[in-house]
């Protein structure tokens, strides 16, 4: 599965770039980094650099929301019986938080639960919701979920209770008739922003419900909701579903990653501490993503998600701590069963030969880490990759996409072979029968085919623009930090320096996987780190092109310049698909 590497390096109109540079006082730089981004609009530019939570479009703009909050009004009015019912995931954890949070500060009685992931599944289940009801919920709210079960729905009406549905999938042909539904892609939904995560959904709903309650009095004489003390779970929960960091989901992340830092949640503190990210160390994106993000989801992929839960709920630090060890414990958990299957699917891909995408099962393998796996999967080898479980006649797994392929439109196109599907783009669930799964993997095989080209495949590098390594500073990596923070829609910049000299170069890390390399930098060197790029490294007085990042690093309590290597190659290198490569002139005020 050999495949070419490609460094397309992007070059903005000159124009272009110069009227952003006029219009928002900002350097070169940064209005081509804007420009890649397709932010060209002033005025939607302007905002992107200068995230506001006034500038969000009013909630009730979302269809449903009127009537989702009316329902809700009048449960808290009647003393309804509530119950939250959320996903395992960490958007669905910390979209059902949020509500619990602000039920609580309503000093509103609220129930919540949170389905098995391996006994009952995503989504809503029938007897469940039969259960619930009958022990008095008259109302539920559904959060990361719902918008495919409609059947569910209709038999939690039978049985007497309302549903509203809070979701952000892809809408089925056949909408829930829930009291309402909130999901911004529903076809006539005009809430502008179709981006969010459930638990950026939830969060506009609190906005529009503490707005009418305002209206109604409710916090006469009381302390109101500050919604912004939410962010720190919707930010999670944003960053760790990978949507994109643009929009209203940028303001959330904006914000949300500051009080992150300063929550006075117990779980949220606690979750810091056990992930190493103490006061003293700032929340990015990057370390949601990768550091607390992967151990709420732990609890949900090893046990039971409302661990998760009860973690961002508590109000007892003593339990929040107690908690925050156990999700941690299941990361590890996680680790090392994630790391053993990957192992096994890398050896069963080894022996398939060339394919378009990846559809690997097996008896014994852990469900709860495949979408993990299928990822590290789709690094490795850039292709669709379907990974799926055997169990009793059924196998079931989770799908993660490559190459521009749409994951539930080729799905839906293979229906008639699965139980159940669901998901959207770039990352799916699926059930179907172990005895389908011959003729599964040689139709989604085709599928694959159909689709990924041969220019498709090539796995490609997108490079902001050209930046010799001399022009490096602390101004430059402040620049750009006004992008932060990075992610889906929002990437991380990539610069690119040709010709450049290797100082040293040596293999660090336990598994000697990782690069340190000395780079010569105009008169001056450059420490760089080149993370997993080993059967890559250059020899010491080679000359290189360097796809990178520049950031700092912290060590002994001195800060210093580094060079984050993306890629590498010898100088000189062809560019199998050059964007009309410039060098950037940079200047700083």
């Amino acid at each position: 599965m050999a495949e070419t590497q490609v460094w397309d390096v992007l070059s903005p109109e000159p124009e272009v770039v110069e009227a952003l540079v006029d219009a928002l006082g900002v350097t070169p730089l940064v209005a081509t980094l804007l420009a890649n981004r397709k932010l060209t609009d002033v005025a939607e530019a302007a905002a992107f650099l200068a995230p506001r939570l006034a500038s969000m479009p009013d909630p009730f703009l979302m269809k449903g929301m009127e009537a989702a909050v009316t329902r809700i009004v009048n449960a808290i009015h009647a003393h309804e019986s509530i119950c939250v019912w959320g996903d395992y995931d960490v958007d669905g954890v910390t979209s059902a938080s949020q509500l619990i949070w602000f039920f609580r500060e309503l000093g509103v009685p609220v129930r919540y639960f949170v389905p098995d992931r391996f006994t009952e599944g995503y989504g809503l289940n029938a007897e469940r919701l039969v259960e619930l009801a009958r022990d008095g919920v008259q109302l539920f709210i559904t959060v990361d979920c719902g918008i495919s079960n409609a059947r569910e729905v209709a038999v939690a009406k039978e049985h007497g209770a309302d549903v509203i549905v809070v979701d952000h999938h892809k809408v089925p042909p056949v909408v829930p008739d829930a009291v309402a539904v909130l999901d911004p892609h529903q076809s006539d939904c005009p809430y502008p922003d179709k981006r969010l995560a459930a638990c950026g959904v939830t969060w506009v709903l609190l906005v529009a419900l503490r707005a009418r309650l305002r209206e109604l009095g409710t916090f006469a004489g009381r302390k109101e909701p500050d919604l912004r003390e939410w962010l720190d779970l919707t930010a999670i929960g944003t960053v760790a579903d990978m949507v994109p960091l643009v929009g209203l989901n940028r303001v959330i992340t904006h914000y949300g990653l500051g009080q992150v830092g300063i929550s006075a949640r117990p779980g949220v503190k606690a979750l810091r501490e056990v992930s190493g990210l103490g006061a003293d160390r700032p929340i990015t994106a990057g370390s949601v993503g990768f550091q607390l993000g992967p151990r709420i989801n732990a609890a949900g992929r090893m046990a039971h998600a409302s661990a998760g839960v009860e973690l961002m709920t508590t109000e007892d630090v003593a339990v929040a701590a107690l908690s925050a060890a156990g999700v941690d414990a299941y990361n590890l958990e996680r680790r090392a069963v994630q790391d053993e299957i990957f192992e096994e699917a890398v050896a069963i891909v080894g022996e398939l030969g060339d394919r378009r995408a990846l559809v690997l099962a097996k008896e014994g393998w852990h469900s709860g880490v495949l979408g993990i796996v299928a990822s590290k999967l789709v690094e490795r080898f850039n292709r669709p990759t379907i990974l799926l479980a055997i169990e009793e006649g059924v196998a079931k797994g989770s799908a993660r996409s490559a190459c521009g392929l749409k994951l539930v439109d080729h799905l839906t196109r293979l229906e008639a072979m699965l139980v159940k599907y669901g998901g959207h783009d770039y990352a799916a669930g699926l059930t179907l029968a172990a005895a389908q799964l011959e003729a599964f993997t040689a139709a989604f095989e085709a599928e694959a085919r159909g689709f990924i080209t041969d220019d498709r495949l090539a796995r490609r590098l997108r490079v902001d623009a050209e930046v010799p390594l001399e022009l490096v500073d602390f101004a430059l990596i402040e620049d750009i930090r006004r992008l932060a923070p990075y992610g889906q829609g929002n990437p991380e910049p990539v610069f690119v320096a040709r010709d450049v000299m290797v100082y040293d170069a040596r293999l660090v890390g336990e598994d000697k996987r990782h690069v340190k390399l000395r780079l010569a930098a105009g008169h001056r060197g450059l420490d760089a780190i080149a993370f997993g790029l080993a059967d890559h490294a250059p020899e010491p007085g080679s000359r290189v092109d360097v796809a990178y990042v520049p950031e700092t690093n912290e060590w002994m309590g001195e800060i210093r310049l580094q060079a984050r290597v993306r890629a590498l190659r010898p100088a000189a290198a062809a560019v199998d698909r050059p964007v009309a490569p410039t060098t950037v002139e940079l200047a700083f005020d």
